[in-house]
């Protein structure tokens, strides 16, 4: 497929560009949590599919402790994922992201590089260490 690339100011054509094929779906990344899998009878996998289950480790105890991730609503331990729920408030728990959807909360996307993001120990939020304002040495 082609479309071609006109200029405004006179509406006459001056390329044509050569467009890539669409994908059928976008690439799947791999996940920074581990997870485990497990197998459940039918009738099992229907009760325990209405109980929030850690996405770490499977189990649903210490529901205190969940929180849920604002983008993709898996839950997670707090003690799974590293995260200080006890230092949180409410509003910092509800906006909480898990490892596998962490931002930098100035620019709203993902860094290339992880080892350029801080995390704040009070709200577990992410910030890009190239965007901050004073800059830290």
């Amino acid at each position: 497929r082609t479309t071609e690339k006109k200029d405004l100011v006179a509406g006459s054509k001056v390329s044509t560009i050569r467009l890539p094929d669409l994908r059928s779906q976008p690439p799947d990344q791999a996940s920074c949590v581990p997870c485990q899998a497990i197998k459940l009878k039918s009738v099992d996998a229907f009760y325990c599919g209405w109980m929030d289950s850690c996405f770490v480790c499977a189990s649903s105890g210490a529901s205190d402790t969940m929180l849920f991730c604002v983008d993709c609503g898996e839950a997670f331990h707090s003690f799974c994922v590293n995260a200080p729920i006890h230092s949180m408030d409410i509003s910092s728990a509800a906006g909480w992201r898990c490892p596998n959807c962490k931002i930098c909360e100035i620019s709203g996307e993902t860094p290339q590089d992880e080892l350029k993001m801080l995390f704040c120990e009070m709200c577990d939020r992410g910030f890009s260490l190239d965007l901050l304002d004073p800059p830290l040495l």
